[in-house]
Order: structure tokens, then sequence, then C-alpha cells
């Protein structure tokens, strides 16, 4: 029973280790940037602490005679320092920003992401490293077994299981960052009380006969080389998987916590068998066995990953699109790239623990040499070796390095030295997972530090994808259009934008659309360093921005940017940033827009583009009470009137907007820009305030109650992908909600810049605003109902003039119907004539067309 409440106490002690580790991730990525490689190093700083702590009290935990007191008090510093961390990382994030500043070299901001967040949570992992060696000696004095360490090891890790689950799942969501720390503190000050308690209640069991020991004992060199060693590639297999399956999984918040939890269990079975069936066993033979096995089993891991996006979908096809489903869905793949692994790695370290444990500690030492090999994996098999080699023979090369460990090859039989190379030489081909439509190819593929980017190509249109999973722009029409007029409303709005920045660069469109307004300077800040690399396969439609003087693009985390810059702009622009996708949501908090003020010159204005095919209404009425949080004028405009991919507009206004008759000007002399404008249906002042959506109370209005975004408490990031993995809702859905709404309520708050014009203007702004939102209540009731569809059109064409997509619709419709019933397309084009004589297009086609 005894043994029983300690083995619990390790359980629950590992809930709290791993919750800290996530939350601490989360927190330090807001302040050194969302790039893998910061969150990298936050992790290996995790590690360098639990080092530091395994080596330094190794010893004195392990002689002391009271190794429940010392259990105790290693958990209450635990969780007073994460109580304290709450207060401590935002402190200690400002100095690193500060000395990142805007674009650090890699070793530079390598060096900044791993000092500060070791010694900012060092007194916590320091008292971490310690708690093995501490549980060890405890369960040895209950009872005189020297396996107990694998048990204590498995234990703990399950514990660590659940606490991924419990804060990823649960505990951030609801209740944010410090108050998870504060949860998570509460669970180390019961485990503190318990094992004081216990000492207090048993001292008996605490003070043993005291013995003669030496003072040093020197652990074999093979031992500690291979501690090291596969503590590298045991952490290097998990950085190098997680990063070939997030080309399959969500790449959401979600996502990583369903893979370690996988990594962790794998780690915590094998432990555990460790105990029950490790012992008698000759100590170089199962070292043997278990050192090929891994060798084995990382190779087959590999080859799994070539499957991974099959069974995938295959699972989410059969369970559906709830987050449960989903959950189920990502832990299925990465069970048998992971799983088998993580056995083998559980009982090895175990194995190897206890051949360093001696009177005098060793359980400390093995633990801290093991670290040591793992905090240098996420930078050396990230950010190196990736890039450098690519996925699949990285992994080759860590199945390699297992096989290389083995301290007796005698004890193998012949086929045995065959098979690796054997299991090598029957992988499919390049680990390249792109998932491509009918009449597609890879034109570029990239493995970078950050993520895998590809060009994607079919006929003459070209796509960029991150991860196979984000679709970040192309050179299609429709693409065009978007991306373009995303530069051109803030643009034309703002009396005079110099200096521009871009947060988001991607294909490089939006940016370079820039160009066509003269004398802009821009600055562009793009997170994939790859994505900058491949924009000469966007040219010409990029204007070809990364050769321009005009322009400086840099490779930078944009929170990070907009704190460490102290250049002031004209016009920000935020990109259509996915707020599912890991990290995107960040993007939407309040201290965000607030840094953005910052960096507004006087009378700037800041435009955030949200993808509403993306979000639900609950998202987006959250995004703008945030966003109202920080800016007193807001407004908010559309792209454009594609239902399939409806993009909003935030705009900030800090001062005077340019004047109608301006626009009509800068339009007319500048026909780069006239031609863009065209191919959005935009030839007047007009046609542009006609992309008005919304004013400021109207807004307000809208957004209610709904919670703030806060970078404790980012509810975008853990609510988003609940939304996102839903496949067949409308892609308009919250759009059609926030138009309901606002139809709902008259048009009393015109755009800004309009609000000195005359009355003819406020008049065919008013009507061309009627006749759309026509179109759009036309688009999503009755475009399946022809005839409801067409008196919908007929409707939009005779309120406004200016408006012109429903007298397109009506044209297009009768080209469809001329073959089979022409009688009946010639009187919809003669409507179309009695209607708008003097536009065109429908003249035109009656005309040309055979049989009208």
């Amino acid at each position: 029973m005894t043994s029983f409440f300690t083995v619990a106490l390790l359980f629950f002690s590992g809930i709290a280790g791993l919750g800290y580790q996530l939350v601490w991730t989360r927190m330090f990525a807001v302040g050194l940037g969302h790039e893998l490689t910061s969150m990298l190093a936050v992790v290996a700083a995790f590690f360098g602490g639990l080092t530091a702590g395994a080596f330094l009290l190794d010893k004195r935990v392990s002689v002391s005679r009271r190794p429940a007191l010392w259990y105790a008090g290693l958990e209450l510093t635990i969780g007073l320092w994460a109580l304290l961390s709450a207060f401590v990382i935002p402190i200690v994030n400002d100095w690193a920003r500060a000395w990142l500043g805007v674009e650090p070299g890699l070793l530079h901001f390598w060096g900044v992401a791993f000092v500060v967040p070791f010694f900012a949570l060092l007194p916590a992992t320091l008292a971490m490293g310690a708690t093995l060696p501490a549980a060890d000696r405890w369960l040895a004095q209950i009872k005189a077994d020297p396996r107990q360490i694998a048990l204590a090891y498995s234990v703990n890790t399950a514990g660590a299981v659940l606490g991924v689950l419990v804060a990823s799942y649960a505990l951030m969501p609801l209740l944010g960052y410090r108050h998870t720390l504060l949860a998570l503190a509460f669970i180390n000050a019961l485990v503190a009380l318990s094992a004081g308690l216990f000492y207090f209640r048993k001292p008996e069991l605490s003070l043993p006969e005291k013995t003669k020991v030496k003072k040093t004992h020197k652990q074999p060199p093979p031992l500690f080389w291979r501690l090291l060693i596969t503590g590298f590639l045991g952490i290097a297999y998990e950085v190098v998987t997680v990063r070939v399956m997030a080309q399959v999984l969500e790449g959401t918040v979600y996502s990583f916590a369903a893979v370690l939890a996988v990594y962790l269990t794998g780690t915590a079975i094998g432990a555990g068998l460790y105990h029950h069936y490790g012992r008698n066993r000759d100590g170089d033979r199962l070292l043997t066995s278990l050192l090929f096995s891994l060798s084995l089993v990382c190779l087959a891991g590999l080859s799994a990953l070539y499957l991974t996006h099959g069974l995938y979908w295959w699972v989410r096809t059969g369970l559906g699109d709830s987050l449960g489903a989903v959950l189920l869905a990502e832990l299925t793949v990465a069970l048998p790239v992971l799983l088998p692994p993580t056995l083998i790695m559980g009982a090895l370290f175990s194995h190897l623990a206890q051949s360093a444990r001696h009177a005098t500690g060793g359980v400390g030492w093995a633990l801290g040499v093991n670290m040591a090999g793992g905090l240098a994996a996420p930078l050396v098999a990230g950010v190196v070796l990736v890039p450098l080699l690519g996925a699949q023979w990285t992994l080759i090369g860590i199945a390699l390095a297992y096989w290389l460990l083995l301290p007796n090859f005698s004890m193998l039989s012949r086929w045995a030295y065959a098979l690796p190379a054997i299991l090598v030489l029957l992988l499919p081909g390049r680990l390249q997972i792109v998932t491509l439509r009918p009449g597609e190819s890879v034109l570029e593929y990239r493995e970078g530090a950050m993520a895998s980017v590809a060009v994607i190509e079919q006929q003459n249109e070209r796509n960029l994808r991150v991860n196979n999973r984000f679709q970040m722009g192309g050179t299609g029409v429709r693409a065009q259009r978007l991306q373009r007029m995303q530069t051109h409303v803030p643009m034309l709005l703002h009396p005079k934008p110099s200096d521009v920045l871009y947060l988001g660069v991607a294909t490089g469109v939006t940016a370079g659309t820039a160009l066509t307004h003269r004398e802009s300077r821009i600055d562009a800040v793009e997170l994939v360093p790859d994505s900058l690399a491949l924009l000469p396969y966007f040219s010409p439609y990029n204007a070809e921005l990364h050769k321009n003087p005009r322009v400086r693009l840099y490779s930078s985390d944009a929170r990070r940017y907009v704190r460490t810059s102290h250049q002031q702009y004209d016009v920000v622009i935020g990109d259509l940033f996915h707020p599912g996708r890991d990290g995107g949501g960040l993007l939407y908090t309040r201290e965000h827009f607030q840094a953005i003020e910052q960096r507004l010159a006087p009378g700037g204005l800041f435009c955030q583009w949200l993808p509403l095919y993306q979000m639900d209404e609950t998202m987006l009425r959250t995004v703008i009470k945030t966003f109202q949080s920080v800016f007193g004028r807001t407004e908010a405009w559309l792209a454009g009137f594609d239902l399939g991919y409806p993009s909003l507009a935030l705009i900030a206004l800090s001062g005077d907007t340019a004047r109608p008759e301006a626009i009509e000007s800068t339009i007319g002399f500048n026909q780069a820009l006239r031609q863009h404008l065209h191919l959005a249906a935009v030839r007047s002042s007009v046609q542009l305030a006609g992309h008005y959506l919304a004013g400021h109370h109207a807004l307000a209005d809208y957004a209610g109650d709904a919670p703030i975004n806060t970078d404790d408490r980012p509810v975008i990031l853990f609510d988003a992908p609940k939304f996102t993995l839903k496949r067949g809702i409308a892609t308009y859905a919250s759009f059609e909600a926030l138009l309901n709404y606002l139809e709902l309520k008259e048009l009393s708050e015109l755009p800004f810049f309009t609000r000195k014009s005359d009355a003819e203007f406020t008049d065919r702004l008013g009507a061309f605003i009627k006749a759309r939102n026509l179109y759009f209540a036309t688009m999503i009731d009755h475009n399946d109902d022809e005839a409801r569809a067409l008196s919908g059109y007929l409707q939009s064409v005779e309120t406004s003039a200016d408006f012109t997509l429903a007298y397109a619709q009506i044209v297009s419709m009768a080209i469809g119907k001329a073959q089979k019933e022409p009688e009946t397309a010639r009187q919809w084009l003669e409507k179309l004539i009695t209607l708008r004589p003097e536009i065109p297009g429908a003249r035109d086609v009656l005309y040309r067309l055979p049989g009208l």
C-alpha cells in the first residue's frame, strides 16, 4: 500500500510536469515568435534545466536518509516557481524581443530563444530533474527492488500522457495560461503535502541504517555514450516524424498534443514492460536486442509515414468531423509511426538507467546524460538535418545510429546484418507528401526548418501550399482578384500611403500589388522562410517584388516584428491568417493589435483581413470585439463579392481618408492600377465604396458580449479548430449571419471617406449596396431555383447601374441556355437590354450567338 501511494504521487507529478511544458512553450511563443525554431528552443531549454537538476542533485538526493522529504521539497519548489512564472515570463519575453531585434541570425536567434527560457524556468526545471532520483530512492526504502526505477519512470510518464491531454483539451482552452499554471501548481502542492505527511507519519522508512559509501563512482564510458546518443536519437525521431505528420494532420493546436500523447504512452508502456519482464536477463544480450529492434522499428515507422495520408482520411471518413473524431484519427496515424519505437525507447532507457544505478546515485546521472543528448536534438535534427538531408534520410540515419550502438555484433545472426538494408531498399521512394488533384503537378518542393513548402502547377495556374494542407495563394484569375483587392481597398482609402507594412507574404501577389501605387515603400514579413525563396515561381504576378528596391522582405514572426521594429507606417495590412492553424489565433489577439497601433504613423490605417470561409459566427464576433477594444474608429469592407471565399477587412482609421474625387483621379491616371481594378469590376469610386459593409457602431452591436481574444487566453487558437475541422459547411455561413444582422439595420453609417460627398454620390452608393445585397441574397437562397434566381438578379440589375455582377450572372445563364432553349435565352437578354441599355454586354451576346 505504501508503494502504491508513492507511485500515485509520481503519476500526479507527471500530469503537472508535461502540463507545464506545454503552457510554457505557448507562453514563450508569444514573446519569442511562433517559428518552429523558437518552440524547439523552449523545449531544449526545458530539457537543459532537467539535465542540470539531474546532475547537480543526484548524489545529494541519493545519499539522503530522507528522500520522501526531498521529494516533497522538490514538488513544492516546482509549484511555487510555476506560479511565479506566470508573471516572470511576460517580463523576460520583453527582454528577449529587445535582444533579438527585427531579423536576427540563426545562431543569435537560437541563443536567445534557448538562454532566456532556460534561466527563466531554471528553478522549476532543476527541481524536476531531481524528482526521479528522489522517487527511486524513496521506492527503494519501501521495497528493496533495484528495478524500481523502471516503475517510477513508467508511472511518471503515464501521468505525463494525461497531463498533455488535460492541459491541451481542457485547462488551457477553459482557463487560459496563467490559471492553468495555477491549477497545475495546485497538483504539485497536493503531491508535496502528501509526501511531507508520509515523511512525518512513517519516519521509520525515512531513517535507514547509515552505511559508508564511496564518495565517487566512475561510470563506464560506453554507458555514457549510449545514454547520450539514445537521448539525442529519441527526441530527433520525434521531431522529424512530427514534421512529416504535420503534412497529414490538421495542423491545429490539438495536433501536436495527440502526437505527443502517443509518444509518451509508448515510453510509459515500454518502461512498465521492462519493470515486469526485464528481470534476470543477460544485460548485453538484452541491450543488443533492444537496440537492434529499435533500429528496425524506426525504419518500419518511416515506412508507415508513406501510408499516413490514406490512413488518416480513411479514419476521418468513418468517424466524422467532431473534435473527438479528429483526435482519434490523429492518434491512429501516430500509432504505427511512434508507438513501436517508443515502446522500446522506454525499455531501453530503463535498462540503461538501471545499469547506471549504484549506492550513491546514478539514476540522476543517467537521466542527465540522456536529457543532455535530447536537448541538442531539436536544433540539430529539426533546423539542420531536415533542410539539409530531408526527413527520409534523417530518419534512416537515426535508425542506422541505433544499429551502430550495439554492444555485441556477434550475437546477431547473419540475416540480421542485412535486414536494415533490405528495409531501406524496400522504401517506396522520396518521402514527399503532397496531395494532388487531377491535372496538378509539383513544380518545386522544399523541406525547410519551419515547414514543407510546395509550388503546385495546373495548366497555367500556380499555387503555394504549406505542409500540404494550407493553400497560401496562387495565380488563378479568381485568386488574383482576391489578393489584389486586399491591397487596393486599404491603400486607396489612405490619402498618401507612402510606407506600407505587410504581415504575411506567401506568393507575394498581394504585397507586389502595392507597387502599382506610385511612391509607396514596402516592408513585408513572412513566417516561413522557404516561401520567400519560392517567390520567383510567382512572377510576373507578384511584380517581382523580391527584386524591387522599394521592397524589403523579412523572414520573421509578424508578432515579434511589430513589437521590435521602430518604423512607423501609413498602412499596415494583415494577411488572411488561417485561425485554425496552430499559432494563427495569436495574430488576432488584443496585445498584437495594440502593438500594431504603435506602428501606425499619424493618420495611419490598419487593415486586418479575415477569411470568413474559415470562421464561424462566434469567432467573427470575438475578433471584431477584440479589434474594437483597441481601435476607436473601425469599418468593415469586403475584398469582393465571391461567396466561395468571402473575405472581410476590419479597418482601423486614425485620420482622414482619401476623398472620392481623389480616388477617381488616382484610378484615372494610373493605368496599371486601373487594369487591376477592372478585373474586380471596380471602375469608379462608387464601385470601390460599394465594398463597404458596416461602420463602427453596427460592428459593435454585432459583436455584443463576445469574449476578447488575449495572449493569456487565446480563445480563437483553441476554438477555431472545432469549426475548421467540419466539412460540408457553406463557406459563406458566417458572412450570411453578419449580412442578415446588418439587413435588420438601415445603412445609417456611410463609409467615412464619403461623408462629405454630394447627394448624387450618396444615392448611387446606397443603390449599389442595395443591389449588392439583393445579389447576395439571391445567390444564397435561390441559386438552385432558376425562376427565383432570375427574378432576384433582375431586381438587382434594376436597382443599380453601378453594380454589374447580377447583370453578368444573367448573361452567363443566357449563354448556358442558348443551345437548348434559345427563345428563353433571347428573352432574358432582351430584358437586360431594356433595363440597362447603357451596358453593351447583353446586346453583344445577343448578336454574337447563333440562333438568337
